[in-house]
């Protein structure tokens, strides 16, 4: 009977996301990245019913690490480049298309799960980066929104940074031998750049200086259920992250803007009943619609998707592959608000693998492509649009003990 029940909520979750795949609407998940660290990243982002490694686990949810075989401490960084363009139409009075310059992103992650013996409690520590952009628009005469000059002057160069970093202290507790229970206070760290400020943050285009590393902090709840028939289920809160007022220096003085981080619900389903095959699809909910910041750029909440698969080619080596997929939170009314964040990624495939050099040391790395993405909106007379393909290459290591 209870096999009956995981097979129905395995396949029910299967067709309700893939229902929302073709979708043209599905787009970017937002400022979140879609996984953590090189096993994650290359297995889609899919986590929270299947913890595979340290970081993801802890990561999506923090009551599956009880379920980690081995104590290990897991190192990865990602080296994300993003090519945008940026495009304005005046109706036909002027028009031209920018390429940014935004060079490569560094993105950190490190986790450690620990074991208690003789005891049904885990502890951990996950410290990565789980959001950001980066973006570095010149100044072009030819682009009416980049442009300062004339009597349809734009904004001029625009240059735009975020890096969203979070520490999460997790302790994991045994209820059963299936069923485990994690809660982990967060610790999050935010900096964001923009020049100039414009709509929302400020009434007018304005001239901003760089701005200081801001803290904050919220908490995550998660559950992780294993079947005896290899179907697998997890569930994880993420709660709001309340962040300090961000602070903005102008020459007509301080300048203040909110911006939290939103919450997060995943729900996952995993499959480990195959010999060397694990199968795994999460649903996620992003409230930005009620996050603070981002309700006043016009971004409403949106439901994800991630898929990912391995397959254990031989004792030493693992192969995965991913796919991810959103809803698209900047709609075409909220392109011209946020011009120098575009942060529309389309529909993500990612690859990858594990060689364990020795039965305590493996390396671990993967490639993840953002599909080619544009959205349009209006912009007075004409229109503005907004275009973006990534690549990320991720790598790491990983010691259990």
């Amino acid at each position: 009977m209870l096999e009956k029940v995981f097979t129905r909520l395995f396949v029910c979750t299967v067709l309700i996301l893939a229902a929302l795949a073709p979708s043209s609407q599905l787009q970017a998940q937002g400022i979140a990245l879609t996984g953590v660290g090189p096993v994650n990243r290359s297995f889609g982002g899919a986590g929270t019913a299947a913890p595979l490694d340290a970081i993801g686990s802890l990561h999506w949810n923090p009551g599956s690490i009880s379920a980690l075989q081995c104590n290990e401490i897991e190192f990865g960084t990602e080296l994300l480049s993003a090519s945008i363009t940026l495009s304005s139409n005046l109706g036909g009075l002027n028009a031209g298309s920018t390429n940014s310059d935004p060079g490569w992103a560094a993105v950190p992650s490190i986790g450690w799960v620990h074991h208690l013996d003789g005891t049904p409690m885990t502890i951990g520590l996950g410290i990565y980066g789980v959001a950001g952009f980066k973006n570095n628009m010149p100044f072009d005469a030819a682009n009416p929104v980049l442009s300062n000059v004339g009597p349809f002057a734009g904004v001029g160069p625009a240059f735009g940074s975020a890096e969203i970093l979070q520490i999460a202290p997790t302790l994991s507790y045994q209820l059963t031998d299936r069923l485990s229970i994690g809660l982990a206070p967060t610790i999050t760290t935010e900096t964001v750049i923009l020049d100039p400020l414009g709509p929302p943050v400020t009434g007018a285009t304005t001239a901003a200086q760089g701005n200081r590393m801001h803290w904050g902090g919220g908490f995550q709840v998660g559950a992780y259920y294993q079947s005896e028939y290899g179907i697998n289920a997890g569930a994880t809160f993420k709660s709001k992250q309340w962040i300090e007022t961000l602070d903005f220096q102008t020459a007509g003085g301080r300048v203040t803007f909110n911006l939290d981080y939103p919450t997060i619900v995943s729900l996952g389903l995993s499959y480990t009943g195959m010999p060397n095959w694990t199968f795994a699809i999460d649903g996620r909910y992003f409230d930005y619609e009620h996050t603070d910041g981002y309700r006043e750029l016009g971004w409403r909440s949106v439901f994800a998707g991630a898929v990912g698969v391995q397959y254990q080619v031989t004792e030493n080596l693992a192969a995965r592959m991913g796919y991810n997929f959103n809803q698209n939170p900047i709609e075409s009314g909220a392109v011209a608000t946020n011009l120098i964040s575009p942060l529309i990624q389309d529909q993500n495939y990612t690859f990858g693998g594990t060689y364990k050099f020795t039965q305590q040391v493996s390396l671990h790395a993967a490639y993840v492509y953002l599909v080619n993405n544009k959205v349009t909106g209006p912009l007075g007379p004409g229109v503005i649009s907004n275009e973006i393909s990534a690549h990320s290459l991720i790598a790491g290591v990983s010691v259990k003990y």
